[in-house]
């Protein structure tokens, strides 16, 4: 529209239609947001912690697009946080039937069968994590969701699995074998060596008591918080390491006493147990963890502190194809584990320690952890 007037005379008003392309322009609706995008989205909250608003994301996303395996099983994770099981479930089980083979749907369905608490979906889950890697589905989060579902008796079906699908080596003709040489004979297994098994009976070099008390202040072992319980133990191994550098650092168990009898003038001593052998495969994980929940238990631990070098783990690497928002280090950091663990709580933490070429050391940032995805040991107390 345009205003013409001249001197003395009266204003004249024009009016023009908008030209097609600014009409479009100007009616353009905005495109609708896609299923990708309600994943992003969901994505970002998760990684964030809020669980339900992710879950609400993702379910807008499924509704964009129904077949979306991916979908149900980000969202059946976030339900898993939220401790609403049987949703978890549902969308674990749509998430198999539409992706037979992705294996995240399996992993997904067998830590909501656990999560029911009840030992007959634990078996069942086991099961499940045992069926897939059968059909070819081998993957190490499946292998250490299986351990700390199915214990020791996962471990040795999945070794006894490998052993028997192992390829056999074709034989060199029909040149007969040479006699094996004869068997020596064994020396009779001592009292003690039946008593303890081969993963972790030998103490530890860490925290003395009396370095655990320099890190607890005036506190007693007993009585102190377990987390402040875990820092006592911490500061003596990280003195130690800065003094002698990556080596020295231990992959090692501390239990917490309980404390002393009413009347009792002894104080309980500091459970200290090296478990460097644990990490060398799902067997020894699971032989591991069986011998500490049995030391745990019979010493009454308040809580126990698990410390490990990264270096020093074989199994279960679960830093390993992480996101950045999940494990904030590059992939070949070294530096220390520490899973913290009582009756009703579970907290892992990694520290970064660097040790240069010149032999100085040095403590770099520490991060708390996913306990659900970077503990390294199944659970040592029952819930």
């Amino acid at each position: 529209a345009t205003a013409e007037a001249g001197a003395g005379s009266v204003a004249t008003l024009t009016l023009t239609e908008p030209s097609p392309e600014a009409s479009r322009e100007l009616h353009m609706p905005a495109a609708p947001a896609t299923s990708d995008d309600h994943k992003k989205e969901g994505n970002e909250l998760f990684a964030k912690g809020d669980f339900l608003r992710a879950a609400a994301a993702y379910t807008r996303g499924i509704k964009a697009a129904p077949d979306s395996h991916v979908l149900y099983s980000n969202r059946a994770q976030a339900f898993l946080r939220l401790h609403k099981v049987g949703k978890a479930l549902e969308d674990a089980d749509r998430c198999i039937a539409l992706a037979p083979d992705f294996v995240k749907g399996y992993h997904r369905k067998a830590s909501a069968l656990h999560a029911l608490g009840e030992p007959a979906r634990s078996e069942e889950a086991a099961e499940l994590l045992l069926g897939a890697i059968e059909r070819g589905m081998e993957d190490r989060e499946l292998v250490r969701l299986g351990v700390t579902v199915g214990g020791k008796a996962f471990a040795a079906r999945l070794d006894a699995f490998r052993k028997a699908a192992a390829p056999v080596a074709p034989e060199e003709g029909d040149k007969p074998a040479a006699p094996p040489p004869p068997a020596k004979k064994a020396a009779p297994p001592s009292a003690a060596a039946k008593e303890a098994p081969p993963i972790a009976a030998a103490a530890a070099k860490g925290p003395t008591e009396q370095s655990l008390s320099e890190g607890l202040g005036e506190q007693l072992p007993w009585e102190a918080p377990p987390e402040d319980f875990a820092a006592g133990c911490l500061q003596p191994i990280l003195k130690r390491f800065l003094a002698e550098g990556l080596v020295s650092l231990p992959a090692v168990v501390y239990l917490q006493p309980a404390p002393p009898p009413k009347g009792s003038r002894e104080e309980p001593s500091l459970g200290q147990i090296s478990i460097k052998p644990a990490f060398a495969s799902p067997s020894t994980l699971a032989q591991c963890a069986d011998f500490l929940q049995g030391k745990a238990a019979e010493a009454r631990a308040r809580s126990a502190v698990i410390f490990v070098r990264k270096a020093l783990i074989e199994y279960p690497c679960v830093w390993k194809e992480k996101r950045k928002q999940e494990w904030p280090f590059d992939a070949k950091a070294d530096g220390l584990f520490m899973q913290c663990e009582s009756h009703n709580d579970r907290v892992v933490y990694f520290t970064q320690l660097t040790e240069s070429k010149g032999g100085v050391c040095s403590v770099g940032e520490t991060v708390q952890l996913d306990p659900a995805t970077f503990a390294l040991m199944p659970r040592l107390f029952a819930t």
